[in-house]
């Protein structure tokens, strides 16, 4: 595992990665797309980094990634999302985590997010878990969390930890979750 959460300590330094199961990347600058590369072959990501920073990471196919994480406190990172949706055929598990060890709060998902043009391979084959800790239930978030329970084919659970207390806010997120339809006859939704 390689990992930094010090500003531009490793910038320009791009890792000769071979045969790494498991990567956690938490950066805040100095990161592009030539450093993302280095871990195309992991099964599991855990990633904390803007979208804007990866410089768009097109191109580079997440073959084995089976786990994936992302942070949802780094600006960008729905698009970061859309593109691993794309690139990652194999991918079984999602997690947006809200909490970081650094305590910077999440960057709310724009009204205006771009899902994927056609419906990735993953959501069709091999996406099976989706958990989202600290969701928040705004617009933006519930059009993320729709268009993946929506499009996942064989999505057996979504789990949803929402960061409020409130109790109806709770019940007004938890019936939202509940009215989107699915494609996938095993699918059970979890609201803790």
């Amino acid at each position: 595992m390689w990992s930094s959460q010090t500003k531009g300590l490793f910038k320009g330094f791009y890792p000769v990665v071979l045969n790494l199961d498991d990567a956690h990347v938490d950066m805040t600058y100095g990161v592009n797309h030539k450093f993302l590369k280095a871990f195309t072959s992991v099964r599991s990501l855990y990633l904390s980094l803007s979208f804007t920073e990866v410089l768009s990471p097109c191109g580079m196919t997440f073959h084995n990634l089976v786990y994936l994480e992302l942070c949802t406190c780094a600006q960008g990172w729905w698009d970061l999302l859309t593109h691993m949706l794309q690139d990652s055929p194999k991918l079984g598990f999602l997690k947006l985590n809200d909490e970081h060890v650094l305590d910077i709060p999440s960057i709310e998902t724009p009204d205006c997010w771009k899902p994927p043009s056609s419906v990735p391979k993953c959501l069709l084959h091999s996406f099976e878990a989706f958990e989202w800790n600290g969701y928040k239930g705004r617009r933006g978030d519930r059009e993320v969390a729709t268009y993946l329970v929506a499009n996942a084919t064989r999505l057996k659970t979504a789990v949803f930890s929402p960061e409020t207390e409130d109790v109806g806010e709770r019940y007004r997120m938890l019936q939202y979750l509940a009215s989107v339809a699915t494609p996938s006859p095993l699918f059970q939704l979890f609201f803790q």
